[in-house]
Formats: C-alpha cells, sequence, structure tokens
C-alpha cells in the first residue's frame, strides 16, 4: 500500500534523497556566519558603551580638587594627587 501511495524508492522525498544537499550545507553555514558576526557586533556595541559612558565623567582631578573645596583633604593631600596626575 505505501508503494502505491508514495511511489517507488523513497517515500514522500521520491528520488531526491534524504538531505537538502549542497543548498542545505551552504544554508547552514550562512546562518552560523550570520549568528556569530550579530553576536560579535552585539558583544562590541556594548563594549564601546560602557567605554564613552566611562570617559563621560569627572577627571580625578576634578574629583580632587572637589574633595579639597569640601575639606575633606588637606592642601598637601590635594598638592601631592595633583603631582601625580598632572
Amino acid at each position: 500500500m505505501a508503494i502505491l501511495m508514495f511511489g517507488y524508492g523513497g517515500g514522500m522525498m521520491g528520488n531526491y534523497g534524504y538531505g537538502m544537499g549542497y543548498g542545505g550545507m551552504f544554508l547552514g553555514l550562512l546562518f552560523w556566519i550570520i549568528i556569530i558576526v550579530v553576536a560579535y557586533l552585539l558583544i562590541k556595541s556594548l563594549i564601546d558603551h560602557n567605554k564613552t559612558r566611562n570617559s563621560e565623567g569627572k577627571s580625578a582631578l576634578d574629583i580632587a580638587k572637589e574633595r579639597y573645596a569640601r575639606g575633606e583633604i588637606t592642601k598637601e593631600e590635594f598638592e601631592e594627587i595633583k603631582g601625580r596626575l598632572v
């Protein structure tokens, strides 16, 4: 009965076999290349975003000036910090 339904020698696929051949291999390879490129770009974007976020903050000298202005450090400590930074 199955021979009459699907024909002889391959079921529903006929004589095309079980796989998709080289076209399927190419599509599979292309799929993984796209996944890897997207993952790379996402990670690169996150790293670049963190770099720009950190560079927008205050410099160490600005923080030392603010601490000196608030009286948290003495003039000698401020001069020492300034000497190390500049």
